[in-house]
């Protein structure tokens, strides 16, 4: 049986750390930019401030997942290559990505990188679910909360004995 992982938000440094200190397996944050969903002011991190976070998560045992879960509007695209740059080169355990072209490019330029699929992609099908694994090498996917408690189960079924991913909702 799975352990459960304690997976906490981190809107800013303190709050990161407060979760870490918590308990918290793993952190989820983004930088101050519109790479990420919770893009708000007094919000996220600069690239010096993630640097320093993961050195604090890493040092108590815990895992820091970067958010890159929106979508670059046409000709922007430069922006979330850089955020992916950013994080590769500062180490963090994993990226969260909604677009597949940034999926794309994460499997291209950081094949070594994790990949968690979001919520916001929207993979509710096993079809889709196995695109995105055998194409970009996502191992986690973050269900749509649209789905049912019966339609999970469904997926759940499809995946049993596969170790190469991990549905969560």
């Amino acid at each position: 049986m799975k352990v459960p992982e304690l997976i906490c938000p981190a809107g800013t440094p303190a709050t990161l750390r407060a979760a870490v200190d918590a308990g918290a397996d793993a952190v989820y944050c983004g930088f101050q930019n519109a790479t990420n969903a919770r893009n708000f002011a007094g919000l996220n991190f600069t690239p010096n401030e993630m640097a320093t976070a993961i050195a604090y998560a890493h040092a108590a045992g815990a895992k820091v997942l970067l958010a890159l879960n929106t979508f670059a509007p046409s000709g922007k695209f430069d922006l979330w290559k850089q955020a992916a740059d950013t994080g590769a080169a500062l180490g963090v355990d994993a990226f969260i990505v909604a677009d597949i072209g940034l999926a794309a490019y994460m499997a291209e330029h950081h094949p070594d990188c994790r990949l968690h699929l979001s919520v916001q992609a929207a993979a509710s099908n096993p079809e889709a679910i196995r695109y995105y694994c055998a194409q970009f090498g996502v191992r986690r996917v973050v269900l749509p909360r649209i789905l049912t408690v019966p339609e999970i189960r469904q997926l759940k079924s499809e995946f049993q004995n596969s170790e190469q991913i991990d549905l969560r909702k």
